[in-house]
Order: C-alpha cells, then sequence, then structure tokens
C-alpha cells in the first residue's frame, strides 16, 4: 500500500522508523535541511533569525512530534492549528509547505543510507502532504478573522531596576487574550527572532499593555535598555496556559518570582473584576529589594479590599520592613494552610520547580498547581541538539 489511503491505514510507521535511523545523525540531519531548502529557495531566508539554531531545535522538535503521532493526526490537529497560526506572523504562505516538505524528504533521504527506497519517499510525501494541508487549511482559517501579527508603539518606558523594565504598549488595533497569557514580541533589530512576554493586565478598552522585561537576552536586552516612548514592535498570537480555572470554587494562592509577577499581576487584576472574588494570598520573591519592582502597585489593592493579602520573601539580601527572609517557597510555606487553594505559580525555573515541590509536599495534586506553559506546544526534543 504506497497511496496517501495506505499510509494512513498502515499508520506511516516507516515513516516513523525511518525518522529514528535518521535522528541519530543530530544536528546534522537540520543542518542539511536548512542549507537544502535555502539554496534550492534562497528568497525563503529571510523568513527566519540570523542565528538558526534555536529555529531548527524548533522546527525539528515540531516535525518530531508530528511524526511521533503519524498514526493519528486527528489526535494533533490542534497542535497543528495553533503552529500554523503561529507561523503567519512570519509570513508563511501555502507554497512555502510544500517546499518545507521537499527539503525534508531530501535531507531523510540524504541520512537514510541503504534503507531508501521509493516506496519509503512515497510515504513521506503522503505524511508531508496530510500535515501540511492541515496547516494550510488553520492558516486560511485564522487569515479570515485576524492579521498575521499586530503592531504596537511604545507608550511609557520605565526602568525599575538596572535589568528590568516596566512598559506599556499602544496596540494598534483590539488584540484579545485571556490575563496571564503570553504573546511573541519582534523588534526592529531583530528581525523574526520572536520573544515570549506575559500582558501584566487584563485586557483594556484602550488596547493598551503592559510587559516586564528583564534584560537577559538580545531582544530582552534590546527592550531594556534601547527602546523608548514612540518606538514599535510587532506582536504574534498570544498563547498560554496560566490562566484562571472557571471550574473551581477554592481560594487563590498565586507565586511569583522576577518578571513572572507579570501574569500574577494580571490574573489579579482579573479576580478584582469578578462580582464575588475568592479569598486570595499573593506571594512575591526576589532576590534583593530591587527585584520587587512592581510590589507597591499590588500593595495599594491589598489595603482596598480585605479578600486579598499580599507578602513578599527576599532569599539574598534582607529587608525586614519590606519582606520576610527566605526563598518564597520558603515563605509560602510557613504561612497558612492551603488545602482550600489553588495555586498559580510562574517565574525562573528553579524557582518553579521549587515551589512545585513545597506544593506538592503540601498536599497540593498537579490538577490544583497552573503554570505557564505556551498552549499546544511540542515537547522539546534532544535528538537534534548540538
Amino acid at each position: 500500500m504506497r497511496s496517501a489511503a495506505g499510509g494512513a491505514l498502515l499508520g506511516f510507521q516507516r515513516v516513523r522508523d525511518n525518522f529514528e535511523l535518521v535522528a541519530k545523525y543530530g544536528d546534522g540531519v537540520p543542518l542539511y535541511l536548512f542549507s537544502d531548502l535555502f539554496l534550492r529557495v534562497p528568497q525563503l531566508r529571510e523568513m527566519f533569525p540570523v542565528n538558526m539554531r534555536s529555529q531548527r531545535e524548533r522546527l525539528m522538535g515540531a516535525l518530531a512530534f508530528a511524526v511521533e503521532h503519524a498514526g493519528d493526526l486527528a489526535a494533533i490537529t490542534p497542535y497543528l492549528h495553533h503552529l500554523a497560526r503561529s507561523h503567519r506572523k512570519f509570513g508563511a504562505r501555502p507554497e512555502h509547505y510544500a517546499q518545507w516538505s521537499v527539503s525534508v524528504v531530501n535531507a531523510m533521504r540524504r541520512f537514510s543510507g541503504s534503507a531508501w527506497d521509493d516506496e519509503l519517499e512515497r510515504e513521506w510525501r503522503d505524511f508531508l502532504t496530510a500535515v501540511s494541508q492541515v496547516m494550510i487549511d488553520a492558516a486560511r482559517q485564522d487569515g479570515s478573522t485576524r492579521p498575521p501579527h499586530w503592531s504596537a508603539e511604545i507608550i511609557s518606558h520605565e526602568r525599575r531596576a538596572v535589568d528590568t523594565a516596566v512598559i506599556r504598549l499602544l496596540v494598534d488595533e483590539p488584540f484579545p487574550y485571556v490575563p496571564g497569557q503570553s504573546a511573541p514580541v519582534e523588534v526592529e533589530k531583530w528581525p523574526n527572532m520572536w520573544r515570549y512576554y506575559s500582558m501584566a493586565n487584563v485586557p483594556r478598552q484602550d488596547n493598551t499593555i503592559e510587559f516586564h522585561v528583564k534584560g537577559d537576552g538580545a531582544v530582552s536586552q534590546t527592550l531594556v535598555r534601547e527602546m523608548r516612548e514612540g518606538d514599535t514592535v510587532k506582536l504574534g498570537w498570544p498563547v498560554g496556559t496560566l490562566t484562571l480555572n472557571p471550574n473551581t470554587e477554592r481560594n487563590i494562592l498565586l507565586i511569583a518570582g522576577g518578571t513572572g509577577f507579570a501574569p500574577i499581576k494580571a490574573l489579579l487584576e482579573h479576580v478584582i473584576r469578578l462580582p464575588v472574588p475568592p479569598w486570595v494570598s499573593l506571594f512575591v520573591g526576589a532576590r534583593e529589594p530591587e527585584g520587587l519592582y512592581d510590589f507597591d502597585s499590588v500593595r495599594s489593592w491589598a489595603e482596598r479590599y480585605s479578600w486579598l493579602s499580599v507578602r513578599a520573601a527576599l532569599s539574598e539580601i534582607p529587608a525586614p520592613d519590606v519582606a520576610a527572609s527566605g526563598t518564597v517557597a520558603e515563605v509560602v510555606s510557613r504561612y497558612g494552610r492551603w488545602g482550600g487553594y489553588d495555586a498559580y505559580v510562574c517565574g525562573p525555573a528553579a524557582m518553579v520547580e521549587d515551589t512545585v515541590s513545597m506544593l506538592r509536599e503540601n498536599g497540593f495534586s498537579d490538577n490544583r498547581i497552573r503554570l505557564e506553559r505556551f498552549a499546544l506546544a511540542a515537547p522539546p526534543t534532544q535528538r537534534f541538539a548540538i
């Protein structure tokens, strides 16, 4: 059976087996694949960032995820739709999927050796055609209701710390998102290098949003150190799972570290607008007082709302008049009993890991802990890492 129907009946098993065989060549595979693509269609190079390393890892991770589910593509259709929406901000068009598919086949053939034959090539083409069609249809449908990206002007830029800025932007048209989500941002200096930042407020009628940015990467450093009022950026479609759970009557425990405070602040603003807010306890952690760059804003909310309590934690430089000493996880564990609460956690990876471990030790099941995960993102793969 060599047709598309035959490939589907077999679950594209030869594709999956062949992909595992080729994966042992690591980063040589995407290097060859993209070299083939840019040599055949040089105009596509401008759609990608100058440094291709992370782009190679993401695209090969997406391919690996699709191959893994080749036997049931319907199960990952939501993921493929998300991917198609994301690709629109790069200017992806239907013919680009066809060129990508050609280069995938060329790369698989190159690294398969004697395992390659005409039947396997047909199955790969059938598989890639099926995947591409799902994404093309999704992109076409998305294009009927949304722009590929939004433009936003910086209307306020405040340096709250040496490496941290609170940036307010005016988006050129309505920018729909759910409090707690993040959006990819592109700056002119780094074309096609999109980085995700969380909105720190609920959607507003005036189309303004707020980002909290720590200058720890090329795009972030540009946003913090170089950009000013009047400069513009591009925004992509928002994603993320750190959103308020509407199917619970539990109280809420919010835990933030660093600029992970941004989506937590948006969640808190969301709760403020509920007709009957639950009890909320907010903990914000930092290493030194400077890291509590926006704590005063929520402290003023706590003075206004009786159902809200806020506390800060400092792990390295003590300031007893400002915060408790210890990591935010340690401070949370010292306060109260959390049996009737759902927890929302965002911050640096080590802080999140430490906090989740503490919550589990205190009786939290995973369905009572919400973290910042980009919705429907494929799991990372190390098979093509350098």
